[in-house]
């Protein structure tokens, strides 16, 4: 008996595409341990290669047999395709083509990354109708992984849950995809609708939960557009009407209640409403929020330095660098490498022909559903919830960026609604008695094992090891000779998202700052961090050639050839570092870690004048910025202009900046010396009271953490100030200070109220300190924090 094999090829290729793409949607779950960016890194290059093998499958299936891949009538993939192109062309005329192409570990994008989300797509496409059911449960089962272990950091921790995607706004969008497939199965399956609704269900709590304010504002408008589609297309009947009423039911409820936190933000109620709505009520573009809007006047102004082409993907932290807004400092880190708002950020590094092949996208998704519900193959529930999910994805994205867990979904469900418009595969295959005879490419297939091979290792394996390598640089664990085996590997890396190496490896160099002495005493250590040196070296040099216009570049540079300088003893290097730091100003002129860095060099020279020159132009650049004008203190200091440094400390202080203590204590012991005891209690005071808060003087509030010594003293010492200058009322008030610090001095305290009080000052006149320094002093410091605090007043200006 003879066995007919002829379907089993067909059954090969098609099964093992099937199952590389339900590999593929365990991405949200792929979370690395010792890699550098783990929630990023490891699960992009685990897509990457999923699909790169899906594609080889897909290549070698049509190099035999009679099949042909028809993309006739897929608005969806040549949309893609035109926007990968743009995008292109863009990244070949950028600044810096290859961190545009290629991206970087922190986020693993650029035209690198679309290219894979095009390939992907084309994998889905290659789906019958009967396969989809595999993927869409198989994408809503991971979910529900993903969404469980949400649910539980909610009760365990408390704050938004990030799950295992590291991010809650991350997290939010891509619950929201598989919530928006929970509704299109219920659609569509009225055996297994109830489970459907409870899947759906357990996204939602978890969407919830992880407290993005953009994707609540992008759920009620998708549903309100989804139920309006529902009602207008919908069967003649008036259920078709509840979508509607129950989407605009939920806008009312959610803008009400919003209004009424805005109202009375201390009421009983706001404290049981889900936190999400709590924080989507207190939202304030003029305060916590303008982080945000920063970034969007950027990007239109860097669209109007490149409006055609952009900057090219992955850039817009060129275009913060060159329109840098130093009102930052106030409300967030300076560091920006997404625009939050995908659309403004695609004007600024596409220009405008990729934005508008972006929209392209949308727009073909659009027709594609039209099409596909006129022709009958999509009902009027999954249209409205397909349409819908169009409109809240859309809304989050004005608010934040593509990443791969949630974008992949939307590229698969844009493939599903590609493949409702048509009617089966885009692979076509002759079956029957064709008389035509099978073609086989054995080029074709030698060459896509080639790529394969290539693609595998030179953007698979070479990355993933420079990811690790990095990894252990950043956080050393091992013995100094093997951290410095790591920068060797790193820096003769192929690897292409090379933006963090230079930096990382500066890093590590400065970390070693209180062992140089002992490096420079060993030889083979000192030859170890000679290499690492010139390996670090030309590392920024082939990073700064790829990305030219990056100021950190140059900053980091800068630190680097500073610490080369103090190991060396070396002008030449302290010059360069001086151009370094010059250079980054030129590019991001108002950003201040550049001046202060400069500042800093010159100071170390004893070039106070130069460093007041260029912390003159930080001040000027932003004059609500506390730290420039601290900086000035310590130059004035170094020129003996005492009260200019005092100046500059008070204005810092109002300002919200708080520096090290030493620098209080040296103005203060000056004034103190010059008998302006007053002046130096104010400081005093005002410096206290802005690293600690108001709460400083409630001796019912213990302070949190440790407290430095310096500190300690300055509590113990600032009563006895004000008792000399007869400032009764702030010598009491201020003597709390010492038991917020140490609750253990609360006796001691309450006598020096006690004496106060009664005018009994004479026992406290002759004290530099409520803390017992002559017993500490004369005796074993059995009390090490009077021991160590006493000191400080001893010391010599």
């Amino acid at each position: 008996m003879r066995i007919s094999t002829a379907r089993l090829p067909e059954l090969s290729w098609r099964s093992a595409i099937i199952a590389l793409l339900l590999v593929s949607l365990l991405v949200p779950l792929v979370v690395g341990s010792d890699f550098f960016f783990p929630y990023v890194a490891p699960r992009n290059i685990f897509f990457r290669v999923i699909v790169e093998v899906g594609a080889a499958a897909l290549v070698l299936a049509l190099s035999f047999g009679r099949k042909t891949l028809d993309l006739h009538g897929e608005p969806i993939f040549w949309s893609l395709v035109a926007f990968l192109a743009a995008a292109s062309l863009s990244a070949l005329l950028s600044p810096a083509p290859t961190h545009s192409f290629f991206g970087d570990f922190e986020r693993m994008g650029g035209v690198w990354a679309w290219f894979h989300l095009g390939l992907f797509f084309l994998l889905l496409r290659t789906l019958r109708d009967e396969d989809w059911n595999w993927i869409l449960n198989g994408a809503l089962l991971v979910s529900l992984v993903v969404g469980a272990i949400a649910i539980r950091q909610h009760f365990a921790l408390g704050p938004a849950s990030s799950s295992t995607l590291g991010n809650s706004g991350l997290l939010a969008a891509y619950l929201l995809m598989n919530l928006a497939l929970a509704g299109y199965l219920a659609a569509t399956s009225v055996r297994y609708r109830r489970l459907y609704f409870l899947a759906g269900g357990a996204n939602l709590l978890a969407l919830i939960y992880a407290e993005n304010r953009s994707t609540v504002i992008g759920l009620v408008l998708g549903a309100i557009v989804g139920g309006f589609i529902f009602a207008t297309v919908g069967a003649a009947s008036r259920k078709k009407w509840i979508a509607l009423s129950s989407a605009a039911i939920l806008a009312v409820v959610v803008a009400g209640i919003s209004l009424g936190i805005r109202a009375f933000p201390a009421s009983a109620v706001t404290r049981h409403v889900p936190t999400v709505l709590q924080r989507l009520a207190l939202t304030n573009p003029a305060g916590s929020d303008e982080s945000r809007t920063m970034q969007w006047r950027a990007a239109i102004d860097g669209f109007k330095d490149r409006p055609l082409l952009g900057y090219g993907l992955e850039n817009h932290n060129l275009v913060w660098s060159a329109h840098f807004d130093p009102g930052i400092y106030k409300i967030d880190t300076d560091i920006y490498d997404r625009t939050h708002n995908q659309f403004l950020e695609t004007l600024a590094t596409t220009g405008l022909i990729g934005t508008i092949a972006f929209l392209g996208i949308w727009i073909a998704i659009g027709l594609t559903l039209v099409r596909a519900y006129r022709a009958g193959r999509l009902s009027a529930p999954a249209v409205a919830v397909l349409a819908g999910l169009q409109i809240a994805y859309a809304t989050y994205l004005f608010f934040w960026f593509v990443d791969l867990n949630s974008t992949m979904l939307w590229i698969l469900i844009a493939a599903l609604i590609a493949s409702r418009g048509t009617v089966g595969s885009v692979v076509l295959e002759v079956r029957g008695h064709d008389t035509e005879r099978a073609v086989a490419r054995p080029a074709l297939v030698l060459a896509s094992i080639v790529v394969l091979v290539v693609a595998l290792y030179g953007e698979g394996y070479t990355p993933l090891r420079a990811n690790r390598a990095l990894a252990r640089i950043d956080s050393p664990k091992g013995s100094i000779a093997e951290t410095f085996s790591e920068l060797e590997l790193v820096s003769n890396s192929a690897a292409r998202q090379t933006a963090h190496t230079p930096i990382v490896m500066a890093e590590f160099i400065g970390s070693l700052r209180p062992r140089l002495r002992e490096i420079r005493a060993n030889p083979s250590q000192r030859r170890m961090l000679n290499r690492a040196f010139a390996e670090s070296f030309a590392a920024f040099a082939r990073e700064i050639h790829r990305d030219t216009l990056n100021d950190r570049l140059y900053t980091h540079e800068g630190g680097l050839l500073v610490e080369a300088a103090e190991f060396y003893g070396s002008p030449s290097y302290e010059q360069e570092a001086i151009d370094a730091l010059h250079k980054a100003i030129e590019l991001s002129p108002h950003r201040m870690e550049q001046r202060i860095a400069l500042a800093s060099v010159y100071a170390g020279n004893r070039d106070y004048e130069r460093a007041l020159v260029v912390l003159s132009d930080a001040v000027k650049s932003d004059p609500l910025l506390g730290e420039p004008r601290y900086r000035m203190a310590v130059a004035y200091i170094g020129v003996g202009q005492g009260d200019s440094a005092l100046a500059m400390l008070q204005s810092s202080l109002r300002l919200g900046y708080v520096g090290a203590p030493e620098t209080y204590l040296s103005i203060g012991k000056r004034l103190e010396f010059s008998g302006r005891g007053t002046v130096a209690a104010k400081l005093y005071s005002d410096y206290l009271e802005a690293k600690y808060t108001e709460s400083v003087w409630n001796r019912s509030e213990a302070i949190d953490g440790p407290v430095p010594t310096a500190d300690i003293a300055v509590a113990a010492h600032l009563p006895l100030l004000y008792m000399r200058a007869r400032e009764s009322e702030l010598a009491i008030k201020t003597a709390a200070a010492l038991s917020a610090f140490d609750p253990s001095r609360a006796t001691l305290v309450d006598r020096f109220v006690s004496d106060v009080g009664s005018r009994r000052r004479a026992n406290w006149l002759a004290r530099s300190s409520l803390l017992p320094c002559s017993a500490a002093r004369n005796g074993r410091p059995k009390d090490a924090i009077a021991f160590g605090a006493c000191g400080v007043f001893r010391r010599k200006l």
